[in-house]
């Protein structure tokens, strides 16, 4: 006779268990977030570098917080970048990803979560929902690191502002055209596939323990960043911190994922929608 425990896992997981997930993942985007939009708001209310210097330098006798130093960070305008401008430009970047790519990973934290608690009640070991949270937002934060120092180029090279956007239009085309023309590739099809089935994915690199769901989320990670790294150059073309297109990315990652009825007809819309934009970008 067949083991009804087998249909358990398309059953909710305990309510304080969900709750545990529900309240880790709003702290994780409060916070994030709150960094994300006053940076955003520094910058969009001071238009000129000039005034955001002058801003900065006010009260000279008085020393900035550090939530003031890192909120008001702008790329050198001019001059050698020093070892701050590299840490804080990689901290925008990780905190950012991290705002953008969590919410997308919760329909896995939930299984996962379902999961943890069928093996409970079969008395077997379980493992922690926010450690698999962890190794996943780890990966986009390796992802950051990477990305740091090609935008510092285009900074060195005079193809971004301090404001963190283009200073030509054709390298904004490249950028979006390049997006756009990711969206098929078979590379992008095979790890959106594997975003949009966390259940076949996690039944095929279940490891038991805590450093085992820290390393599931972890490899998790890379599949996502496999399916959404061309997506985060139409930020280069779009403004890094253009936090309206921050937003908006958000939600369609979010979107993508879950496009599972019709996935190859929501990349081919948004593959020609970003490739059509790159060519009137130049026009």
């Amino acid at each position: 006779m067949k083991d009804n425990s087998d249909n358990q896992i398309f059953e909710k997981a305990p309510l304080r268990d969900r709750m545990t997930v529900y309240v880790g993942v709003f702290v994780v985007l409060l916070v994030s977030w709150f960094y994300i939009l006053g940076m955003g708001w520094h910058m969009n209310t001071l238009p000129f570098v000039e005034n955001k210097m002058m801003n900065m330098s006010m009260d000279m006798e008085k020393p900035m917080s550090f939530l003031d130093t890192i909120l008001m960070w702008m790329p050198p305008s001019s001059g050698s970048w020093i070892l701050s401008d590299f840490v804080l430009l990689f901290l925008m970047w990780s905190v950012m990803m991290i705002a953008m790519m969590t919410p997308s990973i919760l329909p896995m934290l939930m299984l996962f979560t379902t999961l943890n608690a069928r093996n409970k009640s079969k008395g077997k070991d379980t493992s922690s929902t926010l450690l698999l949270l962890a190794g996943y937002l780890m990966s986009w934060v390796l992802f950051s690191l990477v990305i740091t120092l090609p935008e510092y180029a285009m900074h060195k090279s005079g193809l971004l502002n301090p404001m963190m956007e283009p200073t030509h239009a054709y390298f904004g085309s490249a950028m979006l055209i390049i997006a756009g023309i990711y969206q098929f590739t078979p590379f992008k099809d095979a790890c959106l596939t594997v975003c949009q089935s966390p259940l076949t994915f996690l039944m095929n690199n279940w490891r038991d323990g805590n450093l085992g769901a820290f390393l599931v989320g972890y490899k998790h990670g890379f599949y996502c960043i496999g399916c959404c790294w061309a997506l985060m150059l139409t930020l280069f073309a779009l403004g890094v911190m253009n936090i309206m297109w921050v937003m908006i990315l958000t939600i369609f990652v979010l979107f993508e994922k879950l496009s599972y009825k019709n996935p190859l007809l929501f990349r081919r819309v948004a593959g020609y929608t970003f490739i059509l934009w790159g060519i009137l970008l130049v026009y």
